[in-house]
């Protein structure tokens, strides 16, 4: 159990209680303090706000501390996100030498650069036809 939940739960039930009445008990027997019957519930009233003083104070500052830790952890979160992002990004943005599409064939649109490629040479087949008849 975390300790504001502790706090929380003990002190109205335990600690608070318990303020009250050492409160109580030193008004009505600590030397040198004169406090009538009627008026020790008003001390243990008293003694009780006392101790509840300082468990609001620690839930709210626990409270802080959780927030703060949890801005924490988002910026954390937010950081390795935008990091993965930037770098998914980089290798798209540096990519000048592959394909990008058709664009790169807007080069070879002229038929003429290659009006001997219908052609078949017979000078590169000769080769291959006389060593074909030789077997």
């Amino acid at each position: 159990m975390t300790p504001n939940r502790v706090v929380a739960v003990l002190t109205p039930l335990v600690f608070a209680p318990l303020a009250g009445a050492v409160s109580a008990w030193l008004a009505r027997h600590a030397p040198g303090i004169t406090v009538q019957k009627d008026d020790v519930q008003a001390v243990f009233i008293g003694g009780a706000l006392i101790a509840l003083a300082p468990a609001l104070q620690w839930l709210h500052g626990w409270q802080k501390y959780e927030a703060r830790e949890a801005d924490k952890e988002q910026a954390v979160e937010v950081a390795t996100i935008q990091t993965a992002a930037v770098e998914e990004a980089a290798p798209a943005a540096d990519d000048s030498g592959g394909f990008d599409g058709l664009d790169d064939f807007d080069d070879f649109d002229d038929a003429d650069e290659f009006g001997d490629v219908d052609e078949p040479d017979d000078e590169l087949f000769a080769d291959e036809q006389l060593a074909g008849t030789r077997d």
